[in-house]
C-alpha cells in the first residue's frame, strides 16, 4: 500500500478504492503462493501412494499364498496355527529358535503396521521380498486407499463425538499426517525428545562428568548407529542352554483352556490367544486377527461433493480477485458460485441502514424543556434535525454508533415508552410516539452497535488487546455453552475458538451490575448436556460455586462459570471495573492495595511507602484482610506466627525452631484456604525492606509460592508488582537474589498450579539452611535404578513426578516411560512396600505424604536421619516392541528378571538356574578366577538363585557347579551375556508379565498367580505355572473389588444351541489382601488404558 500523500487529482473516494484494490492484490499473491506449495504435497503424496499401492498389490498376492499353504496345514494339525516348516526346530518341540522366532515377530510388526506402510520404498520392497508374517489377515491386504481431495482454504473444525470407535481416530491421524510428513530426512535431531518431553521442563540429574545444559546436546550429537546382526556362532554350551531352556520354560495348558478363545483380543496390534503360550502351538504373530479389522476401517475419508464444490468456488473467486482490475470486496460474491464464504457470513452486511421518526428527549432539569427533534439514523450515524422538512440541513448535533455503549429501554415517570443511549461520556434519555416505535429503535440499534462491532473485528489483523481471556462456561435461560471469553475495553467478547478474530456474540458491561453467584448452579442450568457431561466428569467442579452474575437492563442475566476460584476473583475485579460498579471496599490493607491497581502505581510511587507496608509493629493486633468473624481467631494466630518467624533470627546450631514453624504455618494455610490471603499479605508486609531480618521473610515467601497463590486477584497483582519491584532494584543483595527466585517460582507455579500438601522437612530444611539462589533447583533426591545404581534428581517446588521421569529416561538413555514402561515408586513406611507415583503428582507433596506416614508408623517420632526412597522400576512390558529397546533397557529387564527368579516367579529347573546364575556372575563379575571366593559366592546365590531352592540344595555342590559353568563363559562381554540371558528367559511365553499372588474362590482356594500382561490376564497354578486360562483384555467385562475379594466378570459368547437361561457372563472372584486388590485393579486398569495410546506412539 502506498504511502504517498493524496493526489490532487484523485478523490478521497479513488483514494480509499486504491487502497483497497492494493490490499487484496497483496492478499491474493500470498494465497497463490500457499496454493501452489499445497500443490506441490500433493504431488509428492500421490506419487507416494502409487507407489505404494504397487508393492500392495505384489503383498497381497505373497499373503494370499501364505494364507493358501496356512489353510493346508490347518487341514492336517486341526485349528491350531503353525508357522512355516522352514522356522521349526529339530526336535518339534513346538517353539522355534530364538532367531527364527524374533525375526518372524518383527517382520511381522513392521509389514502389518501403517507406519511402516509409508516408509520408504527400499525397505518396503526389502521386507516384501523377505516374506510375511503368518498371520491370516493383514491390514496390507484390503483395497488400496482412495487420494483424499484437496482441502479447502479455510477448513472448519470439526466436533468428533466421544463415543467415536479407535479405529475412526486412527484413520483420522493417517490422513491428517499424510499432508505433513513429506520430508522426514530433513528433520532435526533434536525434535525426536519433543515428542515425548518438555526440555525447558526438566529437571536436572546429577552428573559430574556432564554440564546439565549440555545433555540434549551430548544426546543429540550420538549418531543412532543400528547394531549389526549376529554373526556368531553358537557355542556348545550355549545350544545346551537354549534346549535345557525349551524344555523346562514350556507352558502345559489346564483343562480349561479353551476358554480362553471367547473373542478377540482388544489390543490392535496384538492378539491373546492360548496358541501363544501353548507347547503344541506355535507364536501368533502380532496384528493377526485385529488387523483385519482395523483395515476395514482405516481407509481415509473422502470429501462429499458438496464440500469439492465449495473448493470450486473459492478458487473462482480468488482467480477472479487476481487480476488488475478492482474489484470491492461486497462485489466478491458475484463470482462465488452461489457458496458463501463460511467466515464472513458471520460478518454482517455493510448494506445500508436507515430508519427516521420523531424523538423527544427527556432531561431532568426544570429549566429546559422537552425538544422534540426529527432523527434520521443513516450510515452508521444519528443525526438530529429540528423538523422533518429541514432534514436537507445541517443536522443540530451528531451522534455516532461506535461511540454508543448500550441501548435500553427504561420506564421513567411520565414517559412509558422511553429508552436509554449510554455514550462513553454521557447517558441520554429519548421517548417516541408508541410502544412499537420505541421497540423497533432500540431493535434496529442494538443491531446496528453489533454490526459496528463485528465488523471491526473483522477488519483486524492482529488478535485483540483484551484485559483479561480465558475459558469459561455461559449459561442464559437454561442453555449453556463452553466460550473463550475476552475484555476488550468495556465489551465481554465471546468466541468459539481461541484463536478466532470474529466473536459470535458479545455483552455490553457499562452500567451492569456484576455479582457473585451464591445458589447451586441447578437454578439456572436445567436442561444443558454439556454440562451434564461436565458434571460427571468432574463431580467436584460445581462444589465452590465458582460462578458470575452479569445483570443488564431489561435482559435476562447471564452467568459464567469459571474454573477455579482464583479465576472468579480475577474475572470479577475486571468486569466490576469494565461496568463502573467497582468500588473501594474491605480492610485498610484491602483498599489500599485497589487504589494501587486502579492508578496502576510505578516502583518509585509514595504508596510503596504507606504506613500499611512499612510499619513494623512487634505483635498484629488486627487481621489485614477480610475473614469471617469466626476465622478471625485463628487468622490472627497465623498473623502472630509470621510475625515471629521474621522478628527472631535464625541461627545455625537452632534452626529446628524455624523449620517446624515454617511447616506449620504452610500446613495449616494449605489445609484452610481463608488463611492463604492473610499470609501472603504478611509476608508482603514483613519483606518491604521495614523488618531487621527481612531476609527470613523471602525464605518464607520462597517456600509458600509452589504450595498456593493468593485467593483474591488483587493480592496476586499485589504480589507480582512486589516481586518485580525488587528485582528491579539496581543495587544487587541478598533479598534481590532471593527476589529473582520467587518470581522463577511464580512463573511455574501460574503454569502448572498449587499443591495438595504441607511442605516436607526435606523441602524446608534446603530453603532455609541452604543458598537457593545459586541454582535453579533447591532440592534434591536419590533413586535407587534395577541395577542397584543411584542417580540423584534435582528438583523444585513445583516440579511433577512425570518431569523426573522424563528426565531420567532421557538422561540414562531409555525410550519415554510410556514405550519403556518404567514408573517411579516410593517405600511405604507402613507397610514396607512400594508406592507407585503417578505422572501428575508434584514430588514434594509425594515427600509430604511419605513423612506424614512415617510420623504415623512411628507413633508421632520423626526420625531425622530417615528419609524416603525413590526406585525406578518397570510398570509395564511391552513383548511387541522388544526390537526397539536400548542396551540400558535390556540390562535393566535383566536385572528385574533376578529378582524374579529369586522370588521364585519363573519356572527354572536346577540345570538352568545354576547356568543363568553363572552368567549372571561373568555380567557382574567378569572373567572367572581359579576358584570362587565366599564374597562372590554369597553374592551370586543371595542375587541370582532362588532363595527356595538354595534352603535345600547342597551348598558345596552348587558352588562347583557354578563355578564350572562360569569358567565356560570366559571372554564373554557384558552386552554377550545380557543378550543370552533374554534368549534364554524369552523361551517362557508369558517372561514380563506381573504376576499377583491369589487364591480361587471356586476351586477350593486354589492357589494361583494372576498375570498381567500386554495382551491378557492368565491364571497359574502356583506350585507348577501351568496355564489354567488365559483371558483377553477384550473379554473382560468389569474387574475390581467385590465385597472382600477381587473379581473378574467375563464375557462368554453363547452357541446357537445354547439353553436360554444360561448367562452371557462369568464372574470369577479370588480372595486377596485389601492393598493388593487396589493395586492390581489400579495396574490392570493401566494395561487395558495404554494399550492405545502404545500404538499410537510406536507407529
Amino acid at each position: 500500500m502506498s504511502d504517498s500523500s493524496p493526489s490532487p487529482l484523485r478523490s478521497p473516494e479513488d483514494e480509499e478504492l486504491l487502497a483497497k484494490s492494493s490490499r487484496i492484490r497483496l492478499w491474493v499473491t500470498k494465497r497463490m503462493k500457499e496454493l501452489e506449495d499445497q500443490n506441490e504435497r500433493l504431488r509428492a503424496q500421490n506419487l507416494r501412494c502409487t507407489t505404494q499401492l504397487q508393492m500392495l498389490r505384489s503383498f497381497t498376492e505373497k499373503s494370499r499364498k501364505i494364507k493358501a499353504e496356512m489353510e493346508m496345514s490347518r487341514s492336517i494339525t486341526g485349528t491350531l496355527p503353525v508357522l512355516r516348516d522352514e522356522n521349526r526346530t529339530s526336535d518339534d518341540s513346538g517353539l522355534t529358535s530364538d532367531d527364527t522366532d524374533r525375526k518372524q515377530m518383527s517382520v511381522s510388526i513392521s509389514e502389518c503396521t501403517p507406519r511402516v506402510q509409508r516408509k520408504a520404498t527400499r525397505t518396503m520392497l526389502k521386507n516384501t521380498s523377505q516374506g510375511s508374517s503368518t498371520s491370516e489377515s493383514s491390514p496390507c491386504e484390503d483395497e488400496p486407499k482412495p487420494m483424499p481431495l484437496p482441502r479447502r482454504i479455510h477448513t472448519a473444525t470439526t466436533e468428533r463425538d466421544s463415543l467415536n470407535s479407535y479405529a475412526e481416530d486412527y484413520e483420522y491421524d493417517i490422513e491428517e499426517s499424510s499432508f505433513e510428513r513429506t520430508e522426514e530426512g530433513c528433520r532435526n535431531e533434536n525434535e525426536k525428545y519433543a515428542d515425548y518431553v518438555n526440555l525447558h521442563e526438566f529437571v536436572a540429574i546429577k552428573d559430574d562428568k556432564v554440564v546439565y545444559s549440555e545433555i540434549v546436546k551430548h544426546r543429540s550429537m550420538d549418531k543412532e548407529i543400528v547394531p549389526p546382526p549376529p554373526s556368531h556362532q553358537p557355542r556348545h554350551w550355549e545350544t545346551r542352554l537354549i534346549q535345557a531352556a525349551e524344555k523346562c520354560l514350556s507352558v502345559i495348558d489346564g483343562a480349561d483352556s479353551e476358554g480362553t478363545s471367547t473373542g478377540p483380543s482388544v489390543s490392535p496390534y496384538h492378539v491373546s490367544d492360548v496358541s501363544r503360550i501353548s507347547s503344541n502351538n506355535r507364536t501368533e504373530s502380532p496384528g493377526s486377527r485385529k488387523s483385519s479389522k482395523l483395515s476395514r476401517n482405516s481407509s481415509p475419508r473422502v470429501p462429499s461433493h458438496n464440500s469439492y464444490e465449495d473448493g470450486t468456488a473459492y478458487a473462482i473467486r480468488d482467480l477472479c480477485l487476481g487480476s488488475d482490475y478492482y474489484l470491492p470486496p461486497d462485489a466478491s460474491s458475484r463470482y462465488s458460485s452461489g457458496t458463501p464464504n463460511s467466515r464472513t457470513s458471520l460478518i454482517p452486511s455493510r448494506e445500508t441502514m436507515e430508519k427516521s421518526g420523531y424523538w423527544t428527549h427527556l432531561t431532568d432539569s426544570r429549566i429546559k424543556s422537552l425538544k422534540r427533534r426529527y432523527v434520521i439514523f443513516k450510515n452508521g450515524f444519528i443525526c438530529f434535525y429540528r423538523k422533518h422538512g429541514s432534514r436537507d440541513d445541517e443536522p443540530i448535533s451528531k451522534i455516532s454508533i461506535s461511540d454508543i455503549r448500550s441501548v435500553a429501554k427504561i420506564e421513567q415517570q411520565g414517559a412509558a415508552y422511553a429508552f436509554q443511549l449510554i455514550t462513553s461520556t454521557d447517558k441520554m434519555n429519548f421517548m417516541t410516539e408508541s410502544e412499537k416505535t420505541t421497540h423497533e429503535w432500540v431493535t434496529i440499534l442494538t443491531a446496528a452497535i453489533k454490526a459496528t462491532t463485528l465488523r471491526e473485528m473483522a477488519s483486524r489483523v492482529t488478535p485483540i488487546d483484551a484485559s483479561i481471556s480465558g475459558w469459561m462456561t455461559r449459561v442464559k435461560c437454561g442453555l449453556s455453552k463452553k466460550v473463550f471469553a475476552a475484555l476488550v475495553n468495556q465489551k465481554l467478547m465471546f468466541f468459539k475458538n481461541s484463536n478466532d478474530l470474529v466473536p459470535n456474540g458479545f455483552l455490553c458491561l457499562q452500567g451492569a451490575q456484576i455479582s457473585e453467584k451464591q445458589n447451586g448452579t441447578e437454578e439456572y442450568s436445567g436442561s444443558s448436556d454439556e454440562q451434564l457431561e461436565t458434571t460427571k466428569e468432574h463431580p467436584n467442579q460445581r462444589k465452590n460455586n465458582d460462578s458470575l452474575c452479569v445483570q443488564i437492563a431489561n435482559e435476562d442475566p447471564v452467568y459464567l462459570i469459571l474454573r477455579t476460584s482464583e479465576d472468579k476473583e480475577k474475572w470479577l475485579y475486571f468486569l466490576k471495573s469494565a461496568s463502573g460498579t467497582a468500588a473501594l471496599c474491605g480492610t485498610p490493607f484491602e483498599i489500599l492495595v485497589q487504589r494501587m491497581m486502579a492508578e496502576n502505581v510505578a516502583n518509585d510511587s509514595s504508596l510503596w511507602k504507606d504506613l500499611l507496608f512499612t510499619s513494623g509493629e512487634e505483635i498484629p493486633k488486627d487481621t489485614m484482610t477480610s475473614v469471617e468473624p469466626v476465622e478471625r481467631k485463628k487468622t490472627l494466630e497465623i498473623a502472630k506466627a509470621c510475625q515471629l518467624f521474621v522478628s527472631v533470627l535464625m541461627r545455625p546450631q537452632a534452626t529446628q525452631y524455624h523449620i517446624d514453624l515454617a511447616q506449620n504455618i504452610l500446613t495449616t494455610a494449605v489445609q484452610q484456604e481463608y488463611l492463604r490471603n492473610e499470609v501472603y499479605s504478611q509476608l508482603i508486609k514483613m519483606t518491604s525492606g521495614s523488618m531487621p531480618f527481612g531476609l527470613q521473610g523471602w525464605k518464607l515467601l520462597a517456600l509458600t509460592i509452589p504450595l498456593f497463590l493468593p485467593k483474591q486477584y488483587s493480592l496476586l497483582w499485589l504480589l507480582k508488582k512486589h516481586i518485580s519491584r525488587w528485582v528491579d532494584l539496581p543495587n544487587e543483595s541478598d533479598e534481590t537474589r532471593m527476589a529473582i527466585f520467587c518470581e522463577s517460582a511464580l512463573d511455574r507455579c501460574l503454569r502448572v498450579g498449587g499443591r495438595q500438601e504441607g511442605p516436607s522437612r526435606l523441602e524446608v530444611t534446603s530453603i532455609l539452611t541452604r543458598d537457593v539462589t545459586r541454582t535453579k533447583f533447591p532440592h534434591s533426591i536419590s533413586v535407587k535404578l534395577p541395577n542397584s545404581e543411584y542417580q540423584i534428581v534435582e528438583f523444585d517446588g513445583s516440579t511433577e513426578i512425570g518431569q523426573c521421569l522424563s528426565s531420567l529416561c532421557l538422561k540414562l538413555g531409555m525410550r519415554p516411560a510410556l514405550l519403556s514402561g518404567y514408573a517411579l515408586y516410593m517405600n511405604d513406611p507402613m507397610t514396607h512396600s512400594l508406592l507407585l507415583l503417578k505422572g501428575k503428582q508434584k514430588l514434594c507433596d509425594a515427600l509430604s505424604m511419605w513423612e506424614t506416614r512415617s510420623r504415623d508408623a512411628q507413633r508421632g517420632r520423626v526420625v531425622s536421619d530417615c528419609a524416603a526412597a525413590l526406585s525406578l522400576r518397570m510398570r509395564h512390558y511391552w513383548g511387541h516392541l522388544a526390537s526397539t529397546e536400548t542396551p540400558i533397557e535390556r540390562q535393566f529387564l535383566v536385572w528385574r528378571a533376578s529378582e524374579e527368579i529369586v522370588n521364585g516367579r519363573i519356572p527354572l529347573s536346577n540345570q538352568l538356574c545354576e547356568s543363568l546364575a553363572a552368567l549372571y556372575a561373568q555380567m557382574v563379575f567378569g572373567d572367572a578366577n581359579q576358584s570362587l571366593s565366599d564374597q562372590q559366592f554369597e553374592f551370586i546365590s543371595q542375587r541370582f538363585y532362588p532363595a527356595k531352592m538354595l534352603d535345600v540344595a547342597c551348598i558345596k555342590s552348587l558352588r562347583l557347579q557354578i563355578n564350572a559353568n562360569w569358567n565356560e563363559l570366559n571372554g564373554m562381554s557384558e552386552h554377550e551375556c545380557v543378550r543370552v540371558i533374554l534368549q534364554v528367559l524369552n523361551k517362557w511365553p508369558l517372561f514380563g508379565s506381573d504376576l499377583h499372588e491369589a487364591s480361587m474362590r471356586t476351586d477350593n482356594e486354589r492357589k494361583i498367580y494372576l498375570a498381567l500382561n500386554d495382551h491378557s490376564v492368565s491364571l497359574l497354578d502356583r506350585r507348577h505355572f501351568d496355564v489354567i486360562r488365559s483371558i483377553p483384555y477384550s473379554s473382560l467385562s468389569t474387574f475390581g473389588q467385590f465385597q472382600q475379594d477381587f473379581m473378574l466378570t467375563v464375557i462368554r459368547p453363547l452357541t446357537p444351541g445354547s439353553h436360554p437361561d444360561e448367562a452371557p457372563k462369568e464372574r470369577l472372584t479370588f480372595s486377596m489382601q485389601k492393598n493388593e486388590i487396589e493395586q492390581l485393579t489400579l495396574h490392570l486398569a493401566e494395561y487395558i488404558r495404554c494399550q492405545k495410546l502404545v500404538w499410537k506412539v510406536s507407529k
